[in-house]
């Protein structure tokens, strides 16, 4: 009850001077407003519109009159407003709001013919946007739509509306195959009254249809651009996918931060490991998310300059030590094991995360290929040749790396014992 008292205590305070009859009207006057509008806003358009009505009658102000129509077309009760707006029409027959609403109630019962002259006679005579507008509609519904648009430009020489300007490009693009007109006039608008985003989108949409990309795309970025409209930045990457045109996606990515996920994709795709790595450690600090802090660690080494330099080797070995406690991903598992055992940072305990890998992928030559590389780095050639050839046997020798190892093993000499 608080939220109604208030206005009631502060409607009080200022109409306390005012005599006793003045002070009860706007008392009525405002709860109902209250109550109207409250129901307005909880959809209850039906209620609010007898409330609207009962303003009416209590204060005779018109514009409550118009407001309860206005809710009975919310509400979509044709009916009931058509009979209330004959009753209103017998008593002010000149009203030029309530023959709207009587040309409204012709269009919304389908009579498209009498809604069109009405509408007509009425914009001929009051020369005002919204007569333009029901006008439109009507020829629109008759499928006259270079009348529609002939009304439609009438209308929006009065107010530059952008609705009226998306209405008339769209007419003219769908319906009367004037494409390059309605991709002008749109051009036109925004040059001179400004670009919003639904301008800029449907102009984007407009040249992608017609197949301009180039300038679908460039107007996404501008709408994007205007009012860090994410869908407008998604829009243009994409094309830019479709084209693939990473230099522009990425530009775009990196301005707009709009898929940064898709970026570090990119970023692997186009080899720019130096900022794959800052942005997945970036995501991984941002989402807590242990395969961005292997992905940056990776990124790391794939991007040194010197992979042999034992502070960033340090620095990756750290990093994907801590993602492969939570991630237990044998991609990573075997990429730090074999990082271990190539560099002779720690070859026994590099075959073990090599192992863990192996038991979620057994068969896999690759992991199978780091293991005997394990082995051959502490000399247990043996091993280390059976299991280079079963790599061999699965892939053959075309791999670079496999190859290599193959030689090696095949020279091993056994290490000594203590």
């Amino acid at each position: 009850m608080t939220r109604y008292l208030l206005p009631f205590i502060v409607t009080g305070c200022v109409l306390s001077a005012a005599p006793m009859s003045v002070r009860n009207t706007q008392a009525l006057e405002d709860t109902l407003s209250l109550y109207a509008l409250d129901a307005q806003m909880h959809q209850k358009y039906h209620r609010s519109s007898g409330f609207f009505t009962e303003l009416y009658k209590q204060t005779s102000k018109k514009e409550y009159l118009y407001q309860s129509f206005k809710m009975l077309e919310q509400a979509n009760d044709i009916k009931g407003l058509s009979k209330q707006v004959a009753a209103a029409l017998a008593v002010s027959p000149e009203d030029e709001i309530l023959k709207r609403f009587e040309i409204i109630v012709l269009l919304k019962e389908g009579n498209f013919g009498e809604a069109s002259q009405k509408s007509l006679v009425l914009s001929e005579k009051s020369k005002e946007s919204a007569n333009y507008l029901l006008y439109a509609e009507a020829r629109l519904k008759l499928a006259d739509y270079a009348g529609s648009v002939k009304a439609l430009k009438k209308a929006y020489a009065l107010n530059y509306d952008e609705t009226t300007a998306e209405r008339i490009a769209l007419i003219q693009y769908t319906q009367l195959g004037e494409k390059n007109e309605a991709i002008d006039f749109l051009k036109a608008h925004i040059g001179t009254h400004g670009n919003s985003q639904t301008l800029g989108k449907r102009l984007g949409s407009l040249y992608a249809d017609r197949g301009d990309l180039d300038d679908a795309a460039q107007m996404y970025e501008q709408t994007y651009e205007a009012f860090q409209d994410p869908s407008s930045a998604d829009d243009a990457l994409k094309i830019y996918l479709y084209q693939q045109n990473f230099s522009k996606m990425t530009a775009l990515l990196e301005k707009s931060h709009a898929n940064d996920p898709l970026l570090l994709d990119i970023y692997v795709k186009i080899k720019s490991f130096d900022k794959a790595s800052t942005l997945a450690q970036t995501l991984y600090e941002r989402e807590d998310n242990p395969l961005y802090l292997a992905q940056s660690a990776v990124f790391k080494y794939e991007g040194s300059s010197d992979r042999n330099d034992p502070a960033m080797l340090a620095s990756v070995v750290e990093g994907l030590k801590k993602a492969n406690k939570d991630l237990e991903e044998p991609l990573y598992l075997n990429y730090l094991g074999y990082l271990m055992i190539d560099h002779d940072l720690n070859v026994t305990e590099g075959m073990g995360y090599v192992r863990r890998a192996l038991e979620k992928q057994p068969d896999s030559p690759f992991y199978l290929d780091s293991l005997a590389w394990g082995n051959y780095k502490l000399g247990e050639c043996a091993e280390a040749l059976r299991l280079i050839k079963q790599v061999e046997s699965m892939i053959g020798s075309d791999e670079e790396e496999v190859r290599d190892h193959l030689k090696a093993i095949e020279k091993c000499k056994p290490k000594e014992k203590n």
